[in-house]
């Protein structure tokens, strides 16, 4: 390497520190605030109550809710969170959510990489800030659900393999990595990453005709990488359980999700959807539709070939499957966000005058409009007193810092606007990145935190109340959200179908109460499996309080967990439980309705 060699190399790494520290420090503002300012909701508490028993039982090879065997998705997000756990001595809300962070962090520096292989520094520093503020990515991301760290496994799987492929590494190891990251990929959601990296890098090769490097050993080393870690858990599981419930981690949820009723709806209102969760960024696909805005893109064509490869080969599973929402699609985001950049940096540097210009002026027009309004609207609400400004949940101080924000972000997608600077260009695309995950992090969330159900106090109620909590017992399944809050093994019998056949030292025990219940019969199960039981209990019993385990609280029917006591000497009775007790039932949410 002679002196000029050694000095560019020397500025290349220089560059690429500063972009990846900056990139670090921004993904950390928008993500670390705040993180334990909601209550855990959805997945995040099922996840965390796994990754407790495991914990507590050290079996680390089964999930389980209440000790039972739960075949439905594999351990990993449960190991994940549990490993945190671990570290912070409680699988708090902070340990249940850090494993997101941390993967949406790391899902932005393998885009930074992989994008910085093809393209410029700015490029790469705009395609990783595009994905880590894309819409979904900013809800999800901060949230104890399976979905950022299976992004971060599928799109390494892919990206990786394709950088291996295009630098010339030896096809078998490129191959082994795909199929070993694909494998882990699996270890979180089932099947849908191996199909995704098989079928997407299969009909790459096909479409540029490498047989030669689809078929042969190399490939099938890979095949053989992915079956070994695969084994690695599912063998030994296998032994602890039975193939029922090996089947069911794989083919339950797929099954359930592949119907036909509402497919001609689903089908009509899904891209609309993912346009929606694509949002900021999303209406820059549509200059793709433009044969000019392509033509840019020639230069780079074996790096777009792939991408929209992987788009277009996933998108239809989740298009055509009348069960899948939004968020099945995420995996497939950093392949966008790449794709996305690519365009921002074509379109912008275009000459006047032409479409891909005018795209990507409209776009800062369209940003910039919302930017203005949004934080004009936030700052002059924080400034009205009394109800109106109450009604958007905002302290003064955001709201007014929200407003200085936008400005700012205003004045710079308008600098951006006169100018081609590619710096100022990558300063417009980090500005409206900051103000979006800000605008997340700090006002929507504390509408979220004002209109969503928090139990915390309503389940400590409950504890405090029982001489001996420990000694609380389930009748048939609960809510895993009651579970995770009330911190102590909860031991779950069967629905009592005799007096005779309630356990003698059971006094205290909870059920849950569901839309629908009646008193001849009412609905019991978790995850995919459910019955029905009587819908009364065959002895004399008093409630003592009800608690919402729904997201929001409503009036409508909600799903409630009922806290009751055994009255004794046991005698039949005749109760319906779908019937709540006007004194007791909703005392302690009615303090979170304050």
């Amino acid at each position: 390497m002679d002196a000029n060699d050694a000095s560019d190399w020397r500025q290349r790494l220089g560059t690429d520190v500063a972009a990846v520290v900056l990139l670090v420090l921004i993904v950390a503002c928008i993500y670390a605030p705040r993180l334990t300012r909601l209550p855990l909701v959805g997945e995040e508490t099922r996840g965390a109550g796994m990754a407790t028993e495991m914990i507590q039982t050290g079996d680390w090879l089964v999930p389980r809710q209440q000790g039972q065997v739960f075949p439905e998705r594999p351990p990993l997000t449960a190991w994940s969170m549990a490993v945190t756990g671990l570290v912070r001595g409680d699988v708090d809300p902070l340990a249940v959510r850090l494993p997101s962070i941390v993967a949406v962090l790391l899902t932005s520096l393998l885009i930074y990489g992989y994008t910085r292989q093809f393209l410029s520094p700015l490029a790469a520093f705009a395609a990783a800030l595009i994905y880590a503020s894309m819409g979904q990515v900013l809800q999800l991301g901060r949230m104890g659900e399976s979905e950022a760290l299976f992004a971060l496994l599928v799109s390494a799987s892919l990206m990786i393999w394709h950088l291996g492929y295009m630098r010339g590494w030896h096809p078998a190891p490129t191959w082994m990595v795909g199929f070993a990251l694909a494998a882990l990929a699996a270890y979180v959601k089932g099947m849908q990453a191996p199909i995704y990296f098989g079928a997407i890098t299969g009909m790459y090769l096909i479409l540029r005709r490498d047989w030669r490097y689809l078929i042969g050993w190399p490939y099938a080393a890979g095949a053989v990488v992915f079956l070994s870690v695969i084994a690695l858990w599912q063998v030994p599981y296998y032994w602890a359980t039975d193939w029922a419930s090996v089947a069911a981690i794989w083919t339950g949820l797929v099954g359930d999700r592949l119907s036909l009723g509402g497919l001609v709806e689903h089908m009509a209102t899904y891209p609309l959807e993912t346009f929606v969760c694509l949002l900021p960024w999303s209406p820059l696909l549509v200059a793709l539709a433009k044969r000019e805005t392509r033509t840019q893109l020639r230069d780079q064509w074996l790096l777009v070939s792939f991408l929209l490869t992987a788009v277009l080969v996933a998108y239809p599973s989740v298009w055509i499957a009348a069960g899948a929402r939004g968020r099945y699609f995420m995996p497939l985001y950093p392949c966008l966000a790449v794709l996305i950049a690519l365009v921002v940096d074509r379109c912008a540097a275009t000459q006047r005058g032409r479409y891909p210009r005018h795209a990507w002026h409209q776009f800062l027009l369209l940003s910039g409009s919302i930017v203005a309004v949004t934080g004009l609207a936030l700052a002059i609400m924080s400034l009205l007193p009394g109800p109106t400004a109450y009604a958007l949940y905002q302290p003064r101080w955001l709201g007014l810092a929200m407003g200085l924000l936008a400005a700012g972000v205003a004045y710079t997608l308008w600098t951006c606007y006169r100018t081609e600077s590619p710096l100022m260009r990558t300063a417009a695309i980090a500005s409206i990145a900051l103000y979006f995950g800000l605008a997340y992090t700090g006002p929507l969330i504390n509408i979220h935190a004002a209109r969503w159900n928090d139990p915390t106090a309503a389940v400590a109620e409950v504890r405090r109340r029982l001489a001996e909590p420990q000694t609380l017992v389930s009748l048939g399944p609960i809510d895993h959200r009651f579970a995770y809050y009330y911190d102590l093994p909860i031991e779950e019998v069967d629905w009592p179908l005799a007096a005779g056949e309630l356990p003698a030292d059971v006094d205290y025990f909870v059920f849950m109460r569901y839309p629908g219940d009646t008193a001849d019969e009412r609905a019991s199960g978790r995850g995919r499996n459910w019955t029905t039981t009587p819908g009364t209990l065959p002895f004399e019993w008093e409630e003592i309080a009800s608690i919402s385990c729904d997201r929001r609280l409503h009036d409508g029917p909600q799903h409630m967990i009922v806290l009751a006591r055994v009255v004794r000497p046991l005698q039949p009775a005749v109760v319906d439980v779908t019937v709540p007790r006007p004194a007791t039932a909703q005392h302690a949410d009615s303090t979170q309705r304050k």
